[in-house]
């Protein structure tokens, strides 16, 4: 097995960290690897408070997340891990052990988080009009339901598709394109209609 970083997505993923980081941002960074797994980072106020993947948390992630090749990954900022900042190193030695960084001994003070340039955000991402914003709220928190804490990042990808395809947006057809990602025809036609109800 190899110790260094698996190209792309695990790349990318760490340069978003970075990004949220510097941003001084707090929640939850939600990431669903293609190989069926999931993992999340803690924020609050720019710094990791927690790392946690599979049934490991803290600095025994940080191999195990390395090897992570693909996946999905959203930010919410609605869901905040529980953690305190002692039980983890410095984010900046954090964001260096996942990029495959050793790290020097003995640092004399915390070292800022690297400065990436904040990545774009996805098309169709931009911040939800109040008609958007009920709806995404509504999807999410019925969804929650059936996925579990996947949800927000399910529900962003689908709205973000949706909206791309240009205005008026079909609350039907999306919450219908979602409820295909449940997997369990019963519980899909359940999510339909708690979500469509909800939403009238």
């Amino acid at each position: 097995m190899s110790g260094e970083p698996s190209p792309g997505f695990f790349t990318d993923l760490v340069r978003e960290l970075g990004a949220l980081c510097t941003a001084r941002r707090t929640g939850t960074l939600f990431i669903a690897t293609t190989d069926n797994q999931s993992a999340r980072i803690g924020l609050r106020d720019g710094e990791i408070v927690s790392l946690v993947f599979r049934n490991r948390r803290g600095l025994e992630t940080i191999e195990p997340m390395r090897r992570i090749t693909g996946g999905r990954s959203s930010f919410s900022d609605t869901v905040v891990d529980r953690g305190g900042p002692g039980d983890l190193p410095a984010t900046a030695d954090l964001l260096a052990l996942l990029a495959g960084r050793t790290l020097a001994p003995l640092p004399a003070k915390p070292v800022a988080a690297p400065v990436d340039p904040p990545s774009p955000p996805p098309r169709g991402a931009a911040a939800p009009a109040p008609q958007l914003a009920k709806v995404q709220a509504a999807i999410e928190a019925e969804l929650t339901e059936f996925v579990g804490p996947i949800a927000p990042l399910l529900c962003r990808e689908h709205l973000a598709r949706a909206t791309a395809a240009g205005p008026p947006l079909d609350v039907a057809a999306l919450v219908d394109s979602i409820a295909r990602e449940i997997g369990d025809r019963a519980k899909a036609d359940r999510f339909r209609q708690q979500t469509l109800s909800r939403l009238r």
